[in-house]
């Protein structure tokens, strides 16, 4: 039988990718072993001010003009508080905790799944300021 150098770079072209592929590619991570993932959370307000368990937390990604909020990165197996400040000042903190029973896994591709939390957040109205103590009243005199 022979073969011609034709059907060799062909071969060699189509099967030493796929080796090489399969040999550099580490074997993909069970989701338990996996102990990160993200919080999409939903805003009333645009591009609040984030603080995970009181630190300002520097994997965030805001998306729709500021209202969606992707906290990438975050451990899992711990519980967490986060804290979103709204920057209008008519608009109240709100203050909630992620405990880890909250994580779901969730597909984002046919073989590939994350650990995510998804919230929606609703600012309250911030509460009017006092309003000014009147003037003392002033001595009488003699």
């Amino acid at each position: 039988m022979r073969v011609s150098i034709g059907s060799w770079f062909w071969m060699i072209l189509l099967v030493v990718p796929g080796l090489a592929r399969a040999q550099g590619e580490p074997a993909p991570a069970s989701p338990e072993e996996v102990t990160t993932g993200e919080v999409r959370i939903h805003l009333s307000s645009d591009y609040a001010k984030l603080l995970v368990d009181g630190e300002v937390w520097d994997e965030a990604v805001f998306e729709d003009n500021g209202r969606f909020l992707i906290i990438h990165l975050l451990p899992r197996t711990v519980e967490h508080e986060i804290t979103l400040t709204p920057i209008y000042p008519n608009l109240g903190p709100v203050q909630f905790h992620i405990e880890p029973s909250e994580w779901k896994l969730a597909s984002i591709g046919k073989k590939e799944k994350v650990w995510r939390v998804e919230k929606k957040i609703v600012f309250p109205k911030a509460a009017p300021p006092p309003p000014p103590a009147p003037p003392p009243a002033p001595p009488a005199g003699d």
